[in-house]
């Protein structure tokens, strides 16, 4: 299961994406928009292989919102198969979708 959760820091949006059988934190990004783009730094612990994804999560959340943002946070399942992995970044798509639209109808 994926869990998504935002905490706010100010007007700035902390976002902690996690799930699987041993969630941790395995990749922090920022996302700051400015000049109508999004600009990212990110660093992705050894041996996790969490950032490209949360890069891309912190990218669509940070040009949709407008606001500096950071996305942490880590998914795991012992001895995944590809297809589990597959699987799991669909349910994490799926998941922050669903998130960023309950947290728009919050704001609007």
């Amino acid at each position: 299961m994926i869990s998504c959760e935002l905490n706010r820091v100010g007007v700035d949006d902390l976002i902690i994406v996690s799930g699987g059988t041993g969630p941790h934190i395995g990749a922090v990004v920022i996302a700051d928009y400015t000049d109508s783009e999004v600009k990212i730094i990110s660093y992705g612990f050894p041996n996790h292989k969490e950032e490209d994804l949360f890069i891309e999560l912190a990218k669509v959340w940070c040009h949709t919102f407008q606001q500096k943002t950071v996305l942490l946070g880590g998914i795991h399942i012992d001895n995944a198969t590809k297809a589990q992995i597959e699987d799991l970044v669909n349910q994490t798509w799926d998941k922050f979708f669903q998130f960023m639209l309950d947290q728009k109808n919050c704001k609007g």
